[in-house]
Parts: C-alpha cells; structure tokens; sequence
C-alpha cells in the first residue's frame, strides 16, 4: 500500500481479533487462555497403577525402565508435559500421575487413563499364530500417501534386530498372510508379496487418513515389552489450586503494567507501540500453546518468561538504536529507517541462537525440557517474524502522521562517557572469583539436597477424612526427618476414600522408626487421624535416559553457540568469543547452582527450568555486545587499542543491557513477591534462583565476556611478538 497511515489502523484490528481469540477462542478446535490445559499443580489429574500381565516372572528393570520411556513417549506425543512417571521395582509396577484434559467435566479417572492408549503387546503372527517379530522391534510407525493412487499406507521402521527378524518371517511367508497383533486382537492382516530386508514395510488398504494414523499410533504404542492393566487408579488434588493461579495471573498483570510503564515513560512512542506488539505477542504464544493442548508446566512458564523478556530485549535494542540515530542528527522518519536497519542484525543472532538451544531441548528432551523448548522456540518466532514485523509497521506508519513525528515523542540519547571495563578487568575477576569461591564454600557446607525427582524416595499413603492442611504437614515432616517432602491427596473415586500421599525424597529408604516418626507428627497435629495404609519406593520421576539427554542437550546447546559464533563473529577471531560466551554462561549456571546450595533448595525440575532460561537469556545479552564490537571494528578510530574498542562497544550497548535486565528482573521480583505473600513454594523455589541468575546473566554480559575476550586475544598478539 502506497498510503502507510492506514497500516497502524490494520494492525491494530489484527491485534484486536487475535486478542479476542486468545481469550475467548473461536469455535472447538481453537481453544483459548481460560481452556489452557493445566498441570497437577493447579488443576489436579489422576494417579494410575499399571501392573504387566501374561508373564510368569518378575519383569526386569531394563524391562520396567523401557516400559517407563514409552509411557513418557506416548504422554509427550499427546502433548501432557507436566506428569510424573516412575517405577516400583520391588512389586515390579509403573506409576503415572498426569493432570486432567482441560474440558474435563466428569473427572472420570477411568476414560483420562484411556488417553494414555493402548497398553497391550504387540506381535506379528504367521497363520498358524507363531510370534515372528515383536513391538520391542519396531522402532516407529508413521502415515504415508502414495503419489500415484493417493492412498494412505502405514510405514513400519525396524530396528536392527527387527529388520533382520522381519526379512527372515517374510521369506518364510511369501504369499501368505501375517497378521498384526495387539494382544489377541488382530489389527492388520496383510499378504506378504516379497522378502523385504531394508528394515521398512508397508500396510496397504487404509480406508482413510484417519485409519492409517490410528493404526499407526496402535503400532507406536505396542512396543511394550510386556502387557499391562490398570490395578488401581486414583484421581488427585491440585497441590495449588485455584488461589495459586489467581495470584499468578495478578502477579503477571502487575508485571506487564510495570513494563508498560516504564517502556512509555523512557521510550516515549517507540515504547508504547512496543507494549501493543508485547500484547500481540503474547496473544500468539497463548495460542501456539492452547490450540495443541502443550500442559503449562513450571518450566513451560519459564519458556514464556524468557519468550516475553527477548520480545521486549528486540523492541529495547530497536528503540536505543532510534535514539543512537536521532542523537546523530538524524530526521525522525531516518531514523525509524536506519534504527530497524541497524538492530535487525543484534536480534536475528539473538533469536537464531536461542531457537536453536530451544530446537535441540526439543529433540532431545522429554516431559518438562520438551515443555520449556516447545514455548521458548514458538515464542522466538513469533518474536522474530511476527513482533519485530509489526512494530516496525506501526511505527513506520504512526511518523506519517505530523503530531506523531515530533522529535518531542522520541528519547533522544546523549553522548556517554567512555567506562574504562578492560582496564580494571583485574580487579573485576577477582571480585567474580570471590563470589564463586564463596558461593562454593556455602554449597559445600549446606550439601546440595536433591528432590525426588533425582533421587526417586519412599510414598506413605494415609487413610484420613476431612481437610489436611498440606503447607503445615509439609514443613512439620520436613523438619522431623530433615529431607524434603512432597504432600498430595488422592481419592479412590469407587470408595470416595481420600488418602495423603507423602513422597519423602531420598534412595536411603525409610526406617521403621522414621516411619513411626511420621505417622506421629500427622497425628500430632490435632483433629484428624491418619491410618497408614500402605508404603512403597519408588525410582526417580527423573528416569536415567531423561536425564542423560538433559545433559546432552545442554553440552550441544553450548557446542552449538561456539560454533556458531565462530562462523558469524569471525572478525572477532570468532573461537574466541565462543569460548569467552560460554564462559560467561558457566558462570550464570554456577550462581544459579550457588542459589539452590546456599538457600537449601532441593534441586528439582525448576532447577533445570532456571539452568535453560539463564543460558537463554545470557547468550543473547553476549549476542547484542557482540554484535556492536564488530560493529565498531568496521569504523575503529586509528590508534584505538582492542580493549579501548570494547570498551566504547559496552558502554553503548549498557543502557539496552540495563534496560532490558531492569524490565525481566522486576518481572520476576514481582512474581517471587506474589509467591512468598501467598505462600507458593513451587514459585519461590523457581523465581528466587530466576532471579539471580538474571542479575548474574547481566553482570557477565557487561563484566565478563568483553575484558575475557580482550584478555584472549592480547595474549595472542603476544605470542606473535
């Protein structure tokens, strides 16, 4: 469109529409905020027991684990992030705990546990009913549409073994019939036609696409090693509850006005049309998250955090730029022009580099890490293609109108002087290596406590009737044994039996002393009686292979940002600044670590939620500083030394560094005062440690990474010499 006055008024109708769709929703596909689906902690779920059945023997514990990582497969595949799954080897049995659909209204535990799907062993069987190759060598199944006939099929894939076990039972059945199994009910009966050795095969005659996915699923979810039946099933408490996410929603309403304020207030217009892009932002994470039924999980919020601090980071360094601009001479109309220009290259590396971290956390994570990678990355996009967009044509559009573009309605920045950061980069990693030896010492001296999640633990269930109030139970258990406790109510929904369930943490089991101990300090508490009816351990929510992946997925994040700093910031000797990034991010996750040791935090899922978001956040702080030394390096004055050079680049970039810790910090101050009013644990021992590690993550990215650099590459010129 030729006549740009008119774009602001199409993009606030846009807004205006996916805001109301956020909230509202449109029709059932499209689900809004107040359908979200929420976890245990807020709305409560079902707790089921899957024992195996038509074996003779105990099932190992490769067996229990491998049945453990499909159940954790299936629950990822169906979107439900926020579960806990883990295994009791002793009774050889599998415990699933998952919250309820978000349009439950029967809270019948029997139909949520069908949402889990097939539980039977799959098999493919000759005519005569012999088990030629079984689901434990599938390795997956997917839907496929022929390009001629337009027919859907199911395309299996083996492993290994299965290829070589699925050539030898088709050559011995060519023309003959091998029929799929789910237990004793056949699913398929196709006719072998030739030996098929490339480890595929596919199942022709499916009526529709529909048909091919369910059989496609059934496969996928056969690969047990064993059958197995639900032998009990509970429905349980939300550990929050409603008040937990009223106050929530206030707190991030008071953290959204806060930066409104501040941002319109500094940055005049750019910042007010940058708290209408915020809003329109958020309106399309809401959705990416609703639409597909993602459970918000704790580090699902902390994705959202990190989504809506780089969202506001993106219109900070755009509107420092514009100020940059204008402070040079600049009309307002250039400056709108060249500030995108100039900044668009500080927030493309940005996001790149996060999503990519956010891409791998998803391809390698499961339950919570999928959950934080899946909202950290659609939020990077929307970022990028969706928010930067449209306030770039807002504000393009807003200055063409003659009261709008007074430079009056724009902060015009002014010259700084130059801080000398290289040169007292001594002192600076002194007082860095202090606080880490400190926070060391601290650690080591309080020991680092680990949840159940790590470490799996003992569960006590107590027969009771009435209310518990589960905060006073938890802290009195906790402080009689002296290891961090778990508190939950199920409820039998055939008997309407209620019973507390208390998780205690730790493989050191429990004594029957400790146990009495317990059962005495429920009782001691007046006006309920709690009869122990049963007890068992279990291994940690957190399996090996979860964790495992974890790991990796955090080593390839790093490898992943020296690479790709090396490639993009070669001016920079780019292996360099790679390594001095990753440095600075080694020091954010140790204060991090400093925070949960010093503070007797059991580390727990929140831990890795923080650990991600700080890596997130602190490479991108690394990225804008980054950005503008190679920036400088093009126009280096003559005689103006490299520690000079970065010392001129941090003090330009400090007010967007400051600006941008200022506006995240005060959000999650806010969020961890709301939590410690209302007394929500779970918040508390996620947003205290958030909040460190933001203030650390900008204290490296202005202390650190530059003076380390320097420190780098004055030692090679050194060596040349």
């Amino acid at each position: 469109m030729k006549n740009k006055k008119i774009h602001i008024w199409i993009a606030l109708g846009i807004i205006a529409v996916f805001l109301f769709i956020a909230f509202f929703g449109c029709g059932e596909d499209i689900k809004g905020i107040r359908n979200m689906r929420f976890g245990i902690d807020i709305r409560g779920g079902v707790e089921a027991v899957f024992e195996p059945v038509g074996i003779t023997k105990k099932p190992t514990a490769d067996e229990l684990e491998s049945a453990r990582n499909i159940m954790e497969g299936r629950l990822d595949a169906k979107n439900i992030l926020d579960r806990e799954v883990t295994v009791e080897k002793k009774k050889g049995r599998i415990l699933v705990r998952f919250p309820w659909k978000s349009d439950e209204k029967d809270f019948n535990p029997e139909e949520a546990i069908a949402e889990l799907g097939e539980t039977a062993k799959l098999t493919f069987q000759d005519e005569d009913h012999k088990v030629l190759v079984e689901g434990r060598d599938v390795a997956g199944s997917s839907v496929v549409q022929s390009q001629d006939t337009r027919e859907y099929k199911v395309e299996l894939h083996f492993d290994k073994r299965g290829t070589e076990k699925f050539a030898k039972a088709t050559e011995d059945n060519l023309g003959r019939n091998i029929g799929i199994y789910m237990d004793d009910t056949r699913i398929s009966n196709p006719v072998v036609q030739q030996k098929i050795e490339g480890g595929e095969a596919v199942i022709n005659g499916m009526g529709s696409r529909e048909e091919a996915q369910a059989l496609s699923d059934k496969i996928n979810a056969g690969a047990l090693p064993f059958s197995m039946k639900t032998s009990n099933y509970n429905t349980i408490s939300p550990t929050l509850g409603n008040r937990a996410l009223t106050s929530m929603v206030t707190a991030a309403a008071a953290a959204m006005v806060l930066v409104c304020l501040f941002m319109s207030f500094y940055y005049r217009l750019p910042g007010v049309l940058s708290c209408v892009t915020l809003l329109f932002q958020m309106a399309l994470q809401v959705l990416a998250i609703s639409v597909p039924q993602y459970t918000i999980t704790l580090p699902g919020i902390a994705g959202l955090i990190l989504s809506a601090g780089m969202a506001v980071d993106a219109n900070i360094i755009i509107s420092e730029r514009i100020s940059e601009e204008l402070m040079h001479g600049a009309s307002v109309k250039a400056a709108v022009r060249n500030g995108y220009q100039r900044a668009f290259s500080s927030v493309l590396d940005g996001n790149i580099t996060t999503a990519a971290v956010a891409v791998i956390l998803m391809m390698f994570g499961s339950g919570t890490m999928l959950s934080f990678g899946y909202t950290l990355f659609t939020g990077v996009v929307i970022n990028l293609f969706a928010g930067v967009w449209m306030s770039r044509t807002m504000l393009t559009s807003v200055v063409q109108y003659k009261f709008f573009k007074r430079p009056s309605m724009f902060r015009k920045k002014r010259e700084r002087k130059i801080l000398d950061f290289s040169g007292k980069r001594r002192w600076i990693f002194l007082f860095t290596a202090c606080v880490l030896f400190a926070g060391s010492i601290l650690s080591a001296a309080n020991g680092m406590k680990l949840d159940t999640q790590f470490t799996g633990g003992v569960i006590l269930k107590y027969t009771f009737t009435g209310n518990a109030d589960m905060e006073k139970l938890k802290e009195k258990v906790e402080t009689v044994l002296e290891r961090p406790a778990n508190m939950q109510i199920t409820r039998d929904p055939a008997s309407g039996q209620q019973k507390l369930a208390v998780t205690l943490a730790g493989n050191k089991g429990l004594s029957p002393k400790e146990q009495q101990e317990v059962t005495k300090t429920l009782n001691a508490e007046g006006g309920q009686e709690y009869k122990l009816s049963e007890t068992y351990a279990v291994e940690p929510y957190i399996g090996a292979k979860a964790l495992k992946n974890s790991v990796i997925a955090i080593v390839l994040s790093a490898l992943f940002i020296v690479i790709y700093i090396r490639i993009r910031f070669s001016s920079m000797s780019g292996l360099a600044a790679g390594i001095s990034a990753v440095a600075a991010l080694l020091h954010d996750i140790l204060i991090v670590v400093f925070v949960f040791g010093v503070c007797r935090i059991p580390v727990n899922d929140a831990f890795v939620a923080v650990t991600l978001t700080i890596i997130g956040y602190s490479i991108n702080d690394t990225i804008v500083l980054y950005d503008r030394i190679r920036e400088n390096q093009k126009d280096r004055e003559k005689g103006e030394t490299l520690a000079k050079l970065v010392d001129r680049s941090i003090t330009e970039t400090l007010g967007r560094s400051v600006n941008t810790a200022f506006t995240v910090v005060a959000c999650v101050f806010i969020i961890y005062l709301f939590s410690v009013f209302y007394h929500i644990e779970s918040i508390q021992v996620f947003s205290l440690p958030l909040l460190a590690g933001m203030i650390s993550g900008c204290y490296s990215s202005v202390y650190i990474v530059g003076p380390l650099w320097v420190c780098w590459e004055e030692h090679k010129q050194k060596k040349k010499k």
